[in-house]
C-alpha cells in the first residue's frame, strides 16, 4: 500500500472481510444518528469509518516501528490484517528498557489519538457525518489502547510485562515465560466473560 517512514505496508485480503463486517454492523448506528442520510450514504459512511480504524491501526503498527528503528532495529513490514496490524521487527531489543518503549509507543499513539479524538468531539456538532465518525474513532482508539496494554502475550502490554520481569530478573526468558503466561489467563477469562 505504500511505504511511510520506509517501512513497506501491506494489507491482507482478510481486510476486506472486516471492512464489510464494519461496514455493514455499523451502518445501522449511523443510519439511527444520522435518519436525513439516505441508506447508500448511510453505507458510505460506514466503511469510510472502516478505513479510517484500520489507519489508526496503522498509525498504532508505525509508532512501534519508528521507535524500533530510533533504537537501530530492522523493520520489515507491517501488515494488516482482519483482527488489526503487526508489525515485523527483525530483532528483539537488546535491553528491556528498549523493550518496554517499542511496545508502549503504540498503545500510547492510540491513546493519544482517543484523546484527541475526545476533545474534537466536544466542539463538533454531534449529528453529522463528522460528529458520528469522530464519537467512533475516539472510542474506537481508546479501546485499542487500553486493549493493548493488557499485560499478557501477545499484546503490548505483554512485552512491557516481559520487559519489566526482564529487568528485575536480568533474564530475557524468565521476562518472556512470564508474560506468556499471564496471556494464556487473560485468554481464558476473555472468553469465559
Amino acid at each position: 500500500m505504500g511505504r511511510p517512514f520506509g517501512i513497506p505496508v501491506y494489507v491482507s485480503p482478510t481486510w476486506f472481510i472486516v471492512a464489510a463486517f464494519i461496514t455493514f454492523t455499523f451502518q445501522g448506528p449511523v443510519s439511527s444518528r444520522l435518519p436525513d442520510l439516505s441508506t447508500p450514504m448511510t453505507y458510505v459512511v460506514s466503511f469510510v469509518f472502516a478505513v479510517l480504524l484500520y489507519v489508526s491501526v496503522l498509525l498504532h503498527e508505525l509508532a512501534h516501528c519508528v521507535v524500533a528503528r530510533m533504537y537501530g532495529l530492522p523493520v520489515r513490514r507491517i501488515t494488516l490484517y482482519l483482527l488489526g496490524g503487526v508489525s515485523e521487527i527483525e530483532r528483539e531489543p537488546e535491553t528491556p528498557g528498549r523493550e518496554f518503549m517499542v511496545a508502549f509507543a503504540g498503545p500510547l499513539l492510540s491513546l493519544g489519538l482517543a484523546v484527541i479524538g475526545f476533545l474534537a468531539y466536544r466542539v463538533i456538532d454531534p449529528d453529522t457525518v463528522a460528529g458520528v465518525l469522530i464519537l467512533q474513532l475516539w472510542l474506537a482508539n481508546l479501546i485499542v489502547g487500553v486493549f493493548n496494554l493488557l499485560p499478557g502475550l501477545p499484546l503490548d502490554g505483554g512485552r512491557m510485562l516481559r520487559a519489566g520481569v526482564w529487568k528485575l530478573t536480568k533474564n530475557s526468558g524468565s521476562g518472556t515465560a512470564t508474560a506468556a503466561w499471564v496471556g494464556r489467563a487473560l485468554a481464558v477469562l476473555l472468553v469465559a466473560v
